[in-house]
């Protein structure tokens, strides 16, 4: 005699398997359709570091790992009604921010953020693509400074990006420096100034300088002259949301996250014609 069982029922071990719980990251930010870059990259970060995955779109871009043709962002309500809807449901043990596009989304975000202070929130100040493209709207950079600066415990801008947040040109590491302290100065409890190239002793290297509000401190690997890799920035931000989410003290979250990234960029993929993406899979378990 055969038995049927309901869609979804589950017995013995199996149902102890499905009822169990596990350390949930969200990202809210754009689509990249290549998947090299934004919450596709944010998601597979996540699971290579046995974090469960969640993500609000914030943006739809068009684009490849030859471009970005264009975007088209969502309107604040539907980004909000995402993040209530997920809120209410699944509280995500850290939170990061990648591309947001306009100034209300910004706020609409903090919003919704200021609720749940205890959550770590790392934000990852996306103002354009690797090909120079906008990627933020008019406004949006004075939303960043004042809307969600306050609420991060960690903002990991580039060089570039620390320039366009800061509003003075950053020639060395005393300048950057300066930057970090004073992007502290607007709420962040963190600064890490990724990517910048660094000398000595007639070694180069690839850093990123730490901001801990009160001491500096530079992580860095060999620089690999003419390597140009999409998604860094994105895997290196999901990377230490993550660490964060599994419970790591912040410093510990960037210097794993600063590793994360340099093997997915030794383990880069070339998926199309343009340049190669960094690859999450290549940091699984570290």
């Amino acid at each position: 005699m055969s038995t049927s069982r309901e869609p979804g029922r589950t017995s013995g071990e199996s149902a102890e398997k499905a009822q169990a719980t596990r350390t949930a990251a969200l990202s809210i930010a754009g689509l990249d359709p290549s998947g090299g870059a934004g919450i596709i990259a944010d998601l597979r970060t996540f699971e290579a570091l046995g974090v469960y995955g969640m993500a609000v779109v914030t943006s739809v871009t068009y684009q490849s790992t030859i471009g970005v043709l264009g975007r088209y962002d969502l309107a604040p309500d539907v980004v909000s009604s995402q993040l209530d809807a997920l809120f209410s449901d699944t509280p995500p043990a850290a939170v990061k921010t990648g591309m947001l596009g306009r100034a209300d989304t910004i706020a609409a975000v903090a919003r919704a953020l200021e609720e749940h202070e205890d959550w770590p929130v790392v934000v990852d100040p996306v103002m354009q693509s690797s090909d120079g493209k906008p990627l933020l709207a008019v406004g949006g950079l004075e939303a960043m400074l004042a809307d969600l600066m306050p609420r991060a415990t960690l903002v990991m801008p580039n060089v570039a990006e620390l320039e366009a947040l800061c509003g003075f040109e950053l020639f060395d590491v005393s300048d950057l420096r300066t930057g970090a302290y004073w992007l502290a100065r607007q709420g962040a409890r963190g600064v890490l100034v990724t990517g910048w190239r660094l000398e000595e002793e007639g070694t180069d290297y690839a850093a990123d300088l730490f901001f801990d509000g009160a001491d500096f401190e530079v992580f860095k690997t060999p620089w690999v002259e003419g390597l140009r890799v999409h998604g860094t920035g994105c895997v290196m931000s999901a990377a230490v949301t993550a660490h964060l989410a599994r419970g790591t003290d912040l410093r510990g979250a960037v210097e794993l996250g600063a590793r994360a990234v340099s093997l997915a960029i030794e383990g880069a993929v070339a998926v199309g014609k343009g340049i190669p993406c960094a690859n999450p899979g290549a940091i699984s378990g570290s």
